[in-house]
C-alpha cells in the first residue's frame, strides 16, 4: 500500500520531469525543512510554524499556554523520520536558495505527512489535493498546530 501511496501522490501532485534526486539521512531544519546529502531542502505543499513563532491554546488568554509550535513541528518531524533514509525529488531552488522537493520516507510523503499529522498548513501556491485533504481531516481532528490558535506561517513571516 505505501507504494500505491507514493505513486498516487506523484500522479496527482505535479513535479518536474527532470528532477534531481538527493538520498540519505536527514537532518530537520524546521517543520518544512530538511538537509539531505548536505543540501537544504523545503519540502514541498506545505509551510510549517517558523522555529519563533507561537501558537496558543483555544479559549484562554494570549498570556497562557503559549506554545513554539515551530519547534514542536520540528521535532515531530525529526521523530518520525528518525535515522531512515529520505529521498528527495527536487524541482528547482526556492527564494532562499533551499531545493523545492518532494520527498518520501518508507514510502510515505512528507508533505502528506506532515499535513495529516497537522504540523504544517497546505501551501497558498500548491495545488496538491492529498495535501489538502490530508490537512482539513487533520484540522478536523484538531491534530498537531490545529488544537491551538496560530498565525498561518507565511502571514508570520511577513510580520516578523
Amino acid at each position: 500500500m505505501p507504494l500505491l501511496f507514493v505513486a498516487i501522490v506523484a500522479v496527482t501532485c505535479p513535479h518536474a520531469s527532470d528532477a534531481d534526486s538527493l538520498r540519505g539521512t536527514a537532518r530537520v531544519v524546521d517543520g518544512d525543512s530538511i538537509v539531505v546529502d548536505g543540501q537544504r531542502v523545503h519540502i514541498l505543499d506545505v509551510g510549517a510554524p517558523e522555529d519563533a513563532q507561537l501558537c496558543f491554546r483555544k479559549a484562554q488568554a494570549i498570556e497562557q499556554g503559549a506554545r513554539r509550535c515551530g519547534r514542536e513541528a520540528a521535532a515531530a518531524l525529526a521523530d518520525w523520520i528518525g535515522s531512515q533514509t529520505v529521498t528527495c525529488d527536487t524541482t528547482g531552488r526556492g527564494i532562499r536558495k533551499a531545493w523545492l522537493a518532494r520527498c518520501t520516507v518508507a514510502g510515505r510523503d512528507l508533505g502528506e505527512w506532515l499535513a495529516a499529522e497537522g504540523w504544517a498548513v497546505p501551501s497558498l501556491h500548491r495545488k496538491c489535493e492529498i495535501v489538502r485533504d490530508a490537512a482539513d481531516k487533520a484540522r478536523a481532528a484538531r491534530l498537531g498546530i490545529w488544537s491551538r490558535n496560530f498565525t498561518m506561517p507565511w502571514v508570520w513571516r511577513n510580520a516578523h
